[in-house]
């Protein structure tokens, strides 16, 4: 589930209200602070465990348009980073099947537009997690 969040200013203040959550309201004295009242006031109306906080969106009502276009900014950052974290994942699950069947670390780092040394340490932690799975 998403939540989408309307943030204003009121004084020394931000103010969010959470849409899809009548009563779902917080507040505090900077952004950052704001961030972390509106995981846990999601947390505790919905009864959800800690938000990670990309399943939050903000609307930023009645600030200045530099705010409101550098907060657009910071979602698409954000947005970049979540899909870099599943483009690292899927590159982790390539290499292990391709070093598999017996393609070389230049092969798969050209294929795959990484520097050897990276799919090598990919390689090797990834073997070092096997050994240590089939320790335990």
């Amino acid at each position: 589930m998403t939540y989408t969040v309307d943030v204003t200013r009121e004084g020394d203040a931000w103010m969010a209200d959470v849409i899809e959550l009548p009563g779902a309201h917080t507040f505090a004295r900077n952004l950052v602070a704001l961030h972390r009242s509106v995981r846990e006031v999601i947390g505790l109306v919905a009864d959800l465990p800690e938000l990670s906080g990309d399943e939050i969106t903000y609307n930023y009502v009645d600030v200045d348009s530099e705010l409101a276009d550098a907060a657009k900014l910071g979602e698409q950052r954000r947005e970049l980073e979540a899909r870099q974290r599943g483009l690292a994942v899927e590159a982790a699950r390539r290499i292990a099947v391709l070093t598999s069947k017996g393609y070389s670390v230049r092969d798969i780092s050209g294929v795959l537009g990484m520097s050897p040394g990276r799919v090598s340490q990919i390689t090797t932690v990834s073997r070092n997690n096997k050994a240590s799975d089939r320790a335990s």
